[in-house]
């Protein structure tokens, strides 16, 4: 009887109740359509900020159209790019936590200095 429990469950894995995850009632096709939505999501805000990021930048800031534009589009390739190293650093080099610590002082010293 144990051996067919462990079997039928992710070894090391809990549920929200700290249940031991068993497969083909969790994972699956249901938690990755939810992983997609909400990307999709997060991507479409991101993208509804960046175009009222161009149009403050050329109404409010007096920026010409191309400049804000071209503003936008170098702080969403910086981002970005940013991303992908702090998380490879994240899992080759360091914790999460000194990369937020790390990202936040870098962020800092720039506001600080501009």
């Amino acid at each position: 009887m144990e051996v067919e429990n462990q079997s039928s469950s992710w070894n090391g894995y809990v549920d929200w109740r700290r249940r031991p995850a068993v497969k083909g009632r969790h994972g699956g096709m249901v938690a990755a359509s939810f992983v997609l939505v909400v990307e999709v999501l997060e991507n479409l805000a991101f993208l509804a900020n960046a175009s009222n990021l161009v149009r403050y930048l050329s109404e409010d800031m007096h920026f010409s159209p191309s400049q804000s534009a071209n503003s936008v589009t170098n702080f969403m390739g910086t981002s970005f790019l940013l991303a992908l190293l702090g998380g490879f650093l994240s899992d080759a080099f360091f914790t999460t936590f000194v990369i937020y610590i790390a990202s936040a002082a870098i962020e800092f010293l720039v506001r600080r200095r501009f």
